[in-house]
C-alpha cells in the first residue's frame, strides 16, 4: 500500500497527508468509503488539523463526506476517488490488521514527539524490514518518494531515527544509490532477560 501511495499521491502531499491516506486506504470498505474515529485521528495527532484532508482533496484522491450528526460518535468520513485502491490486495480484514500495525508503529513512545516525516519514514523502514534479518536496503529514490522527502530531508530524518533508536544505523552507498539500515538496538532490559 505504501508503494501504491507513493505512485498515486503527488510529491507535494505532506507526510501527515500520506499517513492519513494510508489509514484511509487500509480502512476503506469495498465501495471506497472510510470512517475514521476521532480517537484514531487523535492518536495520529491529526484530530484538529484539516490540512492533510485538504491536501488529499486537492490531489483528487478523496472527498470528505458531510459531518455526522451530534448524536453519532465523532469521526471523519470520506469517499476515496481512486478506484485503484479498491482493487488492492490483501482482503479488507488483512488491510485492517495492517492499518492497526501501522498506527502502532508510528505511535511508539520513541516516535511520538518526532515530526510526521520521521514517523512515516520509520513506518516505511519497518514495513520493508524482514524479521530475523540484519541490514535491509532500498533504493534511495524509491525511499524518498515513498516518504515524500528529498535527499537532504532523508539524511536528517534517518539521523533523528538513529538518535531515538528507531533505527540502529544507516548508510548510503553512492555507487548503487541504496540506503541500508539496521534494526533498532536491543534495550538493556531485553539483554538482561
Amino acid at each position: 500500500m505504501l508503494s501504491y501511495l507513493a505512485a498515486a499521491l503527488p510529491p507535494e502531499v505532506s507526510a501527515e497527508g500520506r499517513l492519513l491516506a494510508l489509514q484511509c486506504a487500509l480502512r476503506s470498505n469495498t465501495s471506497g468509503q472510510v470512517r475514521l474515529p476521532a480517537g484514531l485521528l487523535r492518536g495520529m495527532r491529526l484530530a484538529r488539523d484539516l490540512a492533510p484532508w485538504d491536501e488529499l482533496e486537492d490531489a483528487r484522491w478523496l472527498h470528505r463526506l458531510p459531518h455526522p450528526t451530534e448524536q453519532m460518535e465523532p469521526r471523519t468520513a470520506a469517499q476515496l476517488l481512486d478506484a485503484t485502491v479498491l482493487t488492492q490486495e490483501p482482503a479488507r480484514r488483512d488491510r485492517h490488521r495492517a492499518a492497526d500495525w501501522a498506527l502502532r508503529a508510528v505511535s511508539q513512545p520513541r516516535l511520538r514527539t518526532l515530526p510526521a516525516e520521521d514517523r512515516l519514514t520509520a513506518l516505511v523502514l519497518a514495513a520493508h524490514h524482514s524479521p530475523g534479518t540484519g541490514r535491509t536496503g532500498m533504493e534511495a529514490d524509491r525511499l524518498t518518494r515513498t516518504c515524500g522527502l528529498n535527499q537532504n530531508m532523508l539524511t536528517a530524518t534517518l539521523d533523528r531515527l538513529v538518535s531515538v533508536n528507531a533505527v540502529g544505523a544507516w548508510t548510503f552507498e553512492p555507487v548503487t544509490e541504496d540506503v541500508s539500515w539496521d534494526p533498532p538496538h536491543e534495550t538493556s532490559s531485553r539483554l538482561v532477560k
